[in-house]
């Protein structure tokens, strides 16, 4: 199942409740919440009321994001990290890798090796780890990533795919050389339409996408996430984008015979 959610970064500087009130008006059905502007690693207090104001909005934790960068260097941020992660019930910890240093082979082995550790740990808690593409770390293009992700090889670890300003044949080869490795799908609403663009409809290339999400990750019936990353002027112009990938996702599962729920 595709579902959609919020990210609190996309409204950094408000309140919580805020956050949750622009999530409930733009129909979204989760939320993803940020450790730079709102919820701190570690804070329990505040995590946990976040994850009961969370559900008493009708809404579910759809992802935690670590703030800084993932390394074995510093094992206690990232302890820390996944404890606010569990603590949201967050099926997904969102997090960037470490930089790049000079030799790629070490970087990348040493970015296995990171994966890995973090990814049985997190796995031990059913959480699964999204690791963000960054241009300055090896996670610097989708061949790049798909690579190291066939090469770790972990269940737990995965990518948060972002298409914003690829093209339908460039980001159908990176979709597809990447099947079974992408945990999320990390948009702007502008995204899905085109906006600004001469061709503005892109149903048909959303549907690929989307159904490629749910075909190549094991399960169509776990859910999958569609985060927006940021808020438009007017909240019904997220709403719209928000019924877009409702609609879609009905559209994939009548296809596919299964229960639309």
């Amino acid at each position: 199942m595709i579902r959609s959610a919020l990210s609190s970064a996309a409204l950094s500087g408000s309140d919580i409740q805020t956050v949750l009130a622009a999530a409930v008006s733009s129909g979204v059905q989760g939320i993803e919440w940020t450790g730079d502007d709102y919820l701190a690693p570690g804070d329990s207090t505040r995590a946990k009321e976040a994850m009961y104001a969370t559900l008493r909005a009708g809404l579910c934790t759809a992802s935690y994001v670590m703030p800084g960068r993932a390394s074995l260097g510093d094992r206690a941020a990232f302890n820390l990290a996944l404890l606010t992660a569990r603590e949201l019930n967050a099926p997904v910890l969102r997090l960037r890798p470490a930089l790049r240093g000079g030799l790629p082979s070490a970087d990348a082995e040493t970015f296995a090796v990171t994966a890995r550790t973090l990814g049985d740990e997190a796995g031990e808690h059913g959480i699964t780890l999204c690791f963000s593409m960054d241009a300055d770390s090896v996670l610097d293009s989708c061949q790049r990533a798909a690579e190291l992700l066939a090469q770790i090889g972990h269940p737990f670890v995965k990518l948060a795919w972002e298409p914003a300003g690829a093209n339908f044949d460039d980001a159908m080869e990176a979709i597809a050389s990447l099947a079974g490795r992408v945990g999320l799908i990390i948009v702007r609403p502008d995204d899905l339409d085109g906006a600004g663009e001469a061709d503005g409809d892109r149903s048909e290339e959303w549907l690929q996408y989307l159904d490629a999400l749910e075909e190549q990750n094991g399960s169509p019936d776990m859910t999958r996430h569609v985060v927006f990353r940021t808020m438009p002027d007017r909240v019904e112009r997220l709403s719209s984008a928000v019924a877009a990938i409702k609609s879609w996702s009905a559209t994939l599962r009548r296809y596919h015979q299964r229960r639309v729920y």
